[in-house]
């Protein structure tokens, strides 16, 4: 059937979808069934030919969910200990440390289960009440902290307009 309205069509073919839902995923699952060999054959040489695309694009939606995640814990979006808002140096800190021990734990009860945090919170698996962020030398100088106690490191942020 050949439209001259384009939205009486779209709106056509949505109703119809929604009416038929059950046997169009009948079709599609036949159809899978019938090409499961050329889809697979098509999947592998589609991503060989857009392997550096595929990377890019996967980086670029995993920083985008990093950055959600970040304002989550701290909608600032600093460090907060030295005030560092380069989101590249910021880190997921537990405030009372033991981030080693809960990841090695999920590890041994639920294998199939992400340990990475950012998709844990990203997803809402994992709460944010427990986390700060840090930037990668006052985790560091967080962690040496807490095993041979106080040290006397400070970190200081400057931008580089305050450096001269």
């Amino acid at each position: 059937m050949v439209w001259k309205d384009s939205e009486k069509a779209r709106v056509y073919n949505r109703d119809y979808r929604e009416k038929n839902k059950e046997k169009q995923k009948l079709y599609k699952k036949e159809y899978y069934e019938k090409h499961k060999e050329e889809k697979k054959q098509y999947d592998k040489k589609y991503t060989k030919e857009n392997s550096t695309r595929i990377k890019k694009y996967r980086k670029e939606q995993h920083q985008k969910k990093r950055l959600e995640v970040l304002a989550k814990i701290d909608p600032a979006m600093k460090c907060s200990m030295c005030g560092c808002d380069d989101t590249r140096f910021l880190e997921i800190n537990h405030i009372k440390g033991g981030g080693m021990k809960e990841q090695k734990s999920m590890k041994k009860t639920d294998h199939g289960m992400s340990t990475n945090f950012v998709m844990l919170i990203h997803r809402g698996d994992r709460g944010v009440e427990d986390l700060n962020l840090l930037c990668r030398v006052c985790n560091s100088i967080d962690h040496l902290e807490r095993v041979y106690g106080k040290i006397g490191l400070r970190t200081v942020w400057k931008k580089d307009s305050e450096l001269f």
